[in-house]
C-alpha cells in the first residue's frame, strides 16, 4: 500500500480543545472535548476530558444530581455487584446514562429547593 493512501486514511490524532462528542441526559447537553487532567498527561495524547460533577455539581430538572462512573463515591455509596472498585460506576444508585455519564438515583443526594 502506498504512503498516501495510508496517510488519507489514518485517523488524525486529536488536538487539545477538538470535540470528542457531545451526549444529551435528560434535557442536558455536554460538551466533552480532548484536553489534559492533569500537567504531567502533557506527554501523551489528549484524552476526553469529561465534566467534573464533584466540583460543578449539575443536577436533572428533577433535581439528581449528574455523575460520572469515575468519580468518587458519596458516603451512601451502596456496591452493586462484585466489582471491588469503589466509584460512582459500582454504586447501586448509578442509573447509567449515555457512555460515562450517568444520574444518582440516592434521595439523599436530591437538589434541595
Amino acid at each position: 500500500m502506498s504512503k498516501s493512501f495510508m496517510s488519507a486514511n489514518a485517523t488524525p490524532t486529536p488536538r487539545e480543545g477538538d470535540l470528542y462528542r457531545v451526549i444529551e441526559l435528560q434535557g442536558t447537553r455536554f460538551e466533552i472535548r480532548y484536553g489534559y487532567y492533569e500537567e504531567i498527561d502533557r506527554k501523551h495524547k489528549p484524552m476526553a476530558i469529561y465534566p467534573n460533577f464533584a466540583e460543578t455539581p449539575t443536577y436533572t430538572s428533577d433535581g439528581a444530581p449528574f455523575v460520572t462512573h469515575m468519580q468518587e463515591p458519596c458516603r451512601f455509596y451502596r456496591r452493586n455487584g462484585t466489582d471491588t472498585d469503589e466509584d460512582c460506576s459500582t454504586c447501586a444508585h448509578m442509573q447509567q446514562g449515555e457512555e460515562l455519564i450517568g444520574i444518582c438515583t440516592c434521595v439523599h443526594n436530591r437538589k434541595r429547593e
